[in-house]
Parts: structure tokens; C-alpha cells; sequence
């Protein structure tokens, strides 16, 4: 896995390639200058890769950027957003310039595929990720986790001082020290709460943390250190089951 810090508010991008087919996938392409462009397509030539998923954890202008001259570069590529995220991508240009950041002015492609919680995306043969939805920075936000390190997680439960963790991209869920914005007009700030709760229910507090705007961390010690994920372990559980059936969640 590569990442690359774009643009004018740090937006992390990663890349991942499967190895042995050479298959490969995009997380929030999020370049805007031409030489952040190009370290993706070094990177992948580099590798010998194909781009063959574009995948957006949610639709904010600072996530999607990219998109556009991804999409015109590799249009075999399948594109993927929650649906929840319709508005915001939709609005993404005009949300940009209240950022300080110019979208192109050719409309967004239309995704070519939703993603739903528990949705699980092959990349080659090496590389297996979930769908985690964590609502709260925004409706459809998403989360994409290491589904194959999270089974190996699963074997032996009693063996819990050698599990390994899993690897979560969080986009705008969860930052070292700090968590996304809720003060978007279809923000929650209850929901992303819920979304915080999710991670430490499903996965070992080992567990790495990919964000979308920081460096990474891990979940163990953002619960010692970050007091919005102090607040969110505290409060009633039945919040967090009442977000859970609201949200219909499947993953886990």
C-alpha cells in the first residue's frame, strides 16, 4: 500500500496492488496538482498495475478531486460510493470553493457501483476489503477494512496477546487525535459517536488507522489519547444499538 498527501488540506490517497495479478485500487483520489497525479501513475507503472477500482469514502470535495482525470485515464475502472453520499457528491464543486478548492469543470462521472455495509471488493487475488458504513462526518461515509487480516483476527480468539490487528482506511471517521467535522448541514455528531463505538466493537484495539488527513495511529492509543473517542466509549450503550438498527448495519 502506498499513500500520498494531496492538495491544499492534506487529503490522504492511497493505492493498493495486488502482488500477483496486478490488480489495482485507488482510495479517495485526492491529487490536485499534476506532480501528485503523476506519483500515482508512477507508482502504478512502476508495479506494472492496472487501475480497477476507484474507491470514495464519501463524497466531500476534498476526497473526490481526482476523480474526474482518474475516470478519463482508466474508464475501465469501476467507481464506488455509498449512496447516502448522492448529495454531497452532487454538490462536491460548490462545496469545494467553500474549501479554497477548485473541482474541474467537467460533471462527475456517475458511480458505477454502490457501496453497502458488508460489501466485500477482491482486488486480484491478495487483496480482500470490507465495507464498514460509519456514518457521522457524512450520511454515507464508509470505512474499508483488511477483510483477510481480520479473519486471521478470528481464528483463535484465545489467543488474543499475538493478534495482529486489522487495517482500517477511515477517511474522515477517525484522525490521530481528533475526529472529521459534524458541522455539515447532513452531519451527525450522534452518529458519528455510534461510528467510533463500531470500531472498538468489531475490531482489536490493535488495529491500525489510515485516515484521511493525519498520520496513521492506532486505535489503542486514540483511546487513550483522544478525548472524542473517550466520549463516544462512555456513552449509553443503547445509543449504539439504536444507531446500529437504525442504520440496518451488517458487518460483523
Amino acid at each position: 500500500m502506498a499513500s500520498l498527501a494531496c492538495g491544499p488540506l492534506s487529503c490522504y490517497m492511497y493505492t493498493l496492488v495486488c502482488e500477483t495479478t496486478k490488480e489495482a485500487a485507488i482510495v479517495d483520489p485526492s491529487f490536485v496538482k499534476p506532480s501528485e497525479f503523476q506519483a500515482l501513475i508512477d507508482n502504478l507503472e512502476r508495479q506494472d498495475a492496472t487501475l480497477k477500482y476507484v474507491l470514495l469514502t464519501h463524497g466531500h470535495p476534498d476526497h473526490v478531486v481526482g476523480v474526474v482525470e482518474t475516470m478519463n485515464t482508466w474508464p475501465e475502472a469501476s467507481l464506488h460510493l455509498h449512496p447516502m453520499e448522492e448529495e454531497n457528491y452532487r454538490r462536491s464543486r460548490e462545496m469545494g470553493f467553500e474549501f479554497g478548492l477548485r473541482l474541474p469543470d467537467t460533471p462527475l462521472p456517475v458511480p458505477t457501483h454502490d457501496l453497502r455495509d458488508g460489501d466485500a471488493i477482491s482486488i486480484g487475488d491478495s487483496i480482500e476489503l470490507s465495507v464498514v458504513h460509519t456514518p457521522g462526518h457524512a450520511p454515507g461515509h464508509v470505512s474499508f477494512v483488511d477483510r483477510r487480516c481480520r479473519d486471521e483476527d478470528r481464528k483463535d480468539d484465545s489467543n488474543t496477546n499475538h493478534k495482529p490487528g486489522s487495517v482500517l482506511i477511515s477517511g474522515d471517521l477517525l484522525f490521530q487525535g481528533s475526529v472529521g467535522r459534524t458541522d455539515f448541514h447532513n452531519s451527525s455528531i450522534d452518529d458519528l459517536y455510534a461510528s467510533i463505538k463500531r470500531l472498538y466493537e468489531l475490531f482489536d484495539e490493535k488495529s491500525i488507522i489510515l485516515s484521511g488527513h493525519t498520520t496513521p495511529t492506532y486505535m489503542n492509543k486514540e483511546r487513550l489519547n483522544n478525548p472524542f473517542v473517550d466520549v463516544a466509549l462512555k456513552r449509553p450503550h443503547e445509543l449504539y444499538k439504536e444507531a446500529k438498527e437504525r442504520h440496518g448495519w451488517l458487518y460483523e
